[in-house]
């Protein structure tokens, strides 16, 4: 089960949370984090994000992309292409939707607030697949989403301040 974790049958989840501090508003790194086209070379595994649609509904904006990784299994790297929604439902706070493969899933839930010069940037990551994989799951995901949370300070540093999130 492990951290924050639970199991149902054949079904586990387990959530991480990560949290950073930027010298950027916070508007700025929710556009920044919702860019996830912007995250190759900082993500350790994606290869591409590309945008494939784009609306609104209840919860907010939404941009649906087509993701493409390759994580390892011990020293084997295998490729996988997945969808990912990215809904921004204020302009400080944004949901991610990801469904890796069948019964797996990611839900994060990002939200920045103002601190000091800049903000506190925080989100929590919901992972839910098949008890045997659950724990490889989230391991890899933490990994990556810690990998850019380290980067953001120093990205968003260098940044044109502006909105960044219509790619």
């Amino acid at each position: 089960m492990g951290r924050n974790g639970a199991q149902d049958g054949a079904v586990a989840s387990r959530t991480f949370r990560l949290e950073t501090a930027v010298s950027a508003p916070p508007e700025q790194a929710i556009d920044y984090l919702a860019r996830l086209d912007a995250h190759r070379g900082i993500h350790p595994y994606l290869e591409s994000a590309v945008p494939v649609a784009r609306g609104s509904d209840g919860e907010g904006d939404w941009i649906d992309w087509r993701i493409v990784e390759r994580p390892t299994i011990g020293p084997f790297h295998y490729r996988i292409r997945f969808g990912a929604r990215m809904i921004r439902i204020s302009a400080t706070t944004m949901i991610g939707h990801v469904q890796a493969a069948p019964g797996c899933t990611l839900e994060t839930r990002t939200t920045a607030t103002s601190s000091g010069g800049g903000s506190l940037v925080t989100e929590t990551t919901l992972v839910t697949a098949p008890a045997p994989l659950v724990r490889y799951m989230t391991r890899h995901a933490e990994i990556a989403h810690a990998r850019t949370f380290a980067a953001l300070p120093h990205l968003l540093a260098d940044a044109p301040p502006g909105n960044t999130l219509t790619p």
